[in-house]
């Protein structure tokens, strides 16, 4: 069972999330996994496929006994979590790494009812009443009294504006890291759909973030050239305000959907600065010889600095050096 993607924020698919009381999380940058149970055996899997046993995310399941102790006690129950292994987010606490924290909690029968033992001696009694996704308060009390790590909520909003998140995004997503603020947040409402019947979650990026993901592609090729990169140069100079705001200008006014524009405007703002710069940049330039693919790159990041709103992330202040 593939977990959903998380949405940005202003997306189509997640019109109306907002509309009532939503839980918001620190967003953690780690890995997708998932444990569950088939025919009685506990089985791992990551975003796209299932894990063999020898796998790390694997054998720290196997490793933590009380993870196969909950799922046999809720055998319909899947739990979804952050595995924390360095991507790029790396300010976490040291303590942080190879541990898994749950994120959501998954009924297979959404109308299934558990009665077990705890590991305390107390009987529970859980009714998934209809719900794919248990509620926070639901599932917590049954994670604590297994011992199960799991991202904690920091808020309860009704009806959050997107200033009170992008706060939350700056100043309280530092769940685990030791300085500053995280990703960014998720935030969940329970019980929602979207027009589309779908339940989505999604995402604000922290501003430190928008900036490090945007920055972290261009910056590669100039790492590995020792802080010289023709590529970056010819983007800098060629994917400028007018062209991007020009190409964004003409979607909108030919309607396209607002959910193709991202790829749409990278695409097109790459092909017109090879199709009408191309030949300018190799004189001034002096004939480069030129990886095509960190070019690309670099003025798919230039594009995503000058329109940030268009994909998901936040308005940056960007100094052109």
């Amino acid at each position: 069972m593939k977990y959903q993607h998380v949405e940005r924020i202003d997306s189509d698919e997640a019109e109306g999330l907002l509309d009532g009381p939503c839980h918001v999380f620190p967003k953690m940058d780690g890995s997708n996994m998932c444990a569950y149970l088939e025919d009685g055996i506990v089985r791992c899997q990551s975003r796209n496929r299932v894990l063999d046993g020898t796998e790390p995310f694997a054998t720290h399941v196997s490793s933590h006994p009380e993870i196969g102790e909950f799922l046999r006690a809720f055998p319909g129950l899947r739990l979804y979590g952050e595995w924390m292994v360095p991507h790029t987010v790396r300010s976490y606490v040291p303590g942080v790494w190879n541990r898994w924290f749950v994120f959501d909690v998954i009924a297979e029968d959404k109308h299934a009812v558990y009665r077990t033992v705890l590991p305390d001696g107390t009987l529970a009694e859980l009714d998934c009443a209809g719900r794919f996704y248990l509620p926070y308060e639901t599932y917590v009390p049954l994670l604590e009294a297994f011992g199960i790590e799991y991202i904690p909520s920091i808020a309860v909003i009704e009806g959050p504006s997107r200033r009170e998140l992008e706060r939350l995004a700056d100043e309280e997503s530092g769940f685990m890291v030791a300085e500053g603020c995280g990703e960014g947040v998720v935030v969940k409402r329970y019980g929602y759909s979207n027009r589309y019947g779908r339940t989505v979650w999604a995402k604000v990026l922290s501003s430190r973030f928008s900036v490090f993901k945007i920055a972290s592609c261009s910056s590669r090729r100039e790492e590995r050239k020792d802080g010289t990169s023709v590529e970056h140069e010819i983007a800098m100079r060629y994917v400028t305000t007018d062209l991007v705001d020009k190409e964004y200008s003409k979607m909108l006014a030919e309607g396209s959907p607002r959910k193709a524009i991202p790829g749409r405007l990278l695409a097109t703002v790459w092909y017109c600065m090879v199709h009408e710069s191309m030949w300018d940049a190799v004189k001034k330039f002096h004939e480069p010889v030129l990886d095509m693919k960190a070019l690309r790159k670099e003025c798919e990041a230039r594009t995503k600095t000058l329109r940030p709103e268009v994909f998901g992330l936040r308005a940056l202040e960007v100094t052109e050096e």
